[in-house]
């Protein structure tokens, strides 16, 4: 457990990231009846405005019974209030214990009142939209945005909170990137600040370009250039069969292609609105199964095509600086799996505009976006697949 106390690890999300728990907030807005009774019922949020320093018995009382029934039993209610000052360092087991108790219900009310913390109110259609997501969801499976490391969270969580978001109104999403940690550094520095050795040393060899995204370059003396920098770095990364492929620039790709070398698609996304695209598709690929990362591949109707109109789309999903909110992109399908929910330092969640696939590559007519969170780690991913491809 890397975290030093309850109050570090359980208000993670709440009092340092969107650090408002000390501010006045606002009686909790009831959820308004839907008109049309849905199908199944979907879970009771509670606005959840209460800190557990400030007041520990008015936030017991704002989360949901099954939660505190659960925390009671397995913890005490002493031990759970000496966990709650933060002065008290939180066990492996009681860490385990926390992430088996608390509810998706109870993370997305804590979100919740974060937002009418600040903005005074929280509107019954987004809750109505958020509690409606939370039916599809795996039991607990956002308490890692609450309790555990500072390791990346779970795709699911990812999803999750991506959803969420798409939930909000302008103003709630506004108010939630106010209530962040208070660092109002750009995307920029905070990719910087999480850059690692090898990424710094591929800038050293290539340039501050580099950094910013590289797959809109990746072609001519170019690959030489990268190939060469990649050895000098000492990066066990194989490149030859990604260059291969970007230099084939007469092959034209389908979706198929992609499944035959192992990747596993997952949607289809409506490109009317991506200009010059013949199709576009969303999934993962892994040479460990248990490890795989995601993709979007983008097909296009000639490699001319796919490196103007499919890099000039590509270059407003990734890279340094951008902003993967709607309000900032042209083309809006799969949005919410293009987007990555962090903050600038070491916290979970703030803001979810940052792109998942931080760059890409041109092979032929197809336009590749691979996960990573710099350049050398989507350019890795897209190697990993485009090295299989045949």
């Amino acid at each position: 457990m890397n975290r030093s106390s309850f109050l570090i690890s359980f208000v993670l999300l709440m009092a340092v990231v969107f650090g408002a728990c000390e501010s006045a907030v606002a009686e909790p807005t009831a959820v308004p009846p839907t008109s049309t009774p849905a199908p199944t019922p979907t879970p009771a949020i509670a606005i959840i405005t209460e800190s557990p320093v400030l007041n520990f018995d008015a936030f017991v009382a704002q989360m949901p019974d099954a939660d505190i029934e659960c925390l009671t039993r397995e913890l005490g209610e002493g031990r759970l209030k000496e966990l709650a000052t933060g002065e008290i360092e939180l066990s492996v087991a009681e860490n385990d214990i926390m992430s088996g108790c608390f509810s998706n219900e109870f993370v997305v009310g804590f979100l919740a009142g974060q937002i009418q913390g600040e903005l005074g109110t929280f509107s019954g259609s987004s809750m109505a939209c958020a509690a409606s997501l939370l039916g599809d969801l795996p039991a607990g499976v956002l308490a890692d945005l609450v309790i555990g490391d500072d390791d990346e969270q779970s795709q699911p969580a990812q999803l999750a909170i991506q959803e969420f978001v798409l939930c909000l109104t302008q103003d709630e999403l506004a108010a939630l990137s106010r209530v962040n940690s208070g660092d109002d550094s750009g995307d920029a520095e905070y990719s910087g600040s999480r850059s690692s050795q090898n990424e710094q040393c591929m800038v050293k060899e290539l340039g501050e370009s580099f950094a910013d995204g590289y797959g809109e370059f990746l072609g001519g003396e170019i690959l030489v250039e990268f190939s060469s920098a990649v050895d000098a770095c000492g990066i066990g990364m194989s490149v030859d069969g990604m260059i291969a492929r970007i230099e084939d620039t007469e092959r034209k790709y389908t979706i198929s292609d992609l499944e035959s070398a192992g990747f596993k698609k997952s949607k289809t996304y409506d490109v009317q609105d991506l200009d010059e695209a013949s199709a576009a598709h969303y999934g993962f690929y892994g040479a460990d199964p248990y490890r795989r990362l995601e993709y979007e591949a983008r097909f296009y109707f000639s490699h001319d095509s796919a490196i103007t109109a499919g890099v000039e789309f590509a270059n407003e999903a990734t890279g340094t600086g951008v902003s993967l909110y709607p309000d900032d992109q042209r083309w809006q399908e799969g949005l919410a799996e293009r987007r990555r929910c962090d903050s600038n330092g070491d916290h979970p969640v703030g803001r979810c505009g940052f792109p998942k696939y931080y760059d890409y590559v041109v092979a032929g007519n197809m336009v590749l976006m691979c996960q990573g969170k710099e350049t050398l780690e989507s350019l890795e991913a897209c190697a990993d697949l485009l090295n299989v491809l045949q």
